[in-house]
């Protein structure tokens, strides 16, 4: 909440590389810049797959689509329990 608006989870979650240097980025590939909804989380997971990266890049990546993740099934649950409760 912010003041008496909700706001969007997926807009606060921490952008990729926020901790690397200029030299870090230049040295990786580096094209995404945060996973926020699905189509950054497909791109994102398709790079793990099919692009060779150092390993510090592979791990920022992996942890932002946790994060990513996370909302995501937060959502659904908050979504299953609202159809669970209003069914009763």
């Amino acid at each position: 909440m912010e003041g008496n608006t909700v706001k969007n989870p997926y807009k606060i979650l921490p952008r990729l590389f926020q901790d690397w240097t200029n030299e870090q980025i230049d040295q990786n590939l580096g094209e995404i810049e945060t996973i926020a909804d699905g189509g950054a989380a497909l791109m994102a997971y398709a790079k793990l797959q099919y692009q060779d990266m150092s390993e510090l890049e592979r791990s920022e990546i992996k942890s932002s689509l946790l994060k990513y993740c996370e909302l995501d099934t937060l959502a659904m649950v908050m979504i299953y329990e609202h159809f669970r409760f209003d069914l009763q």
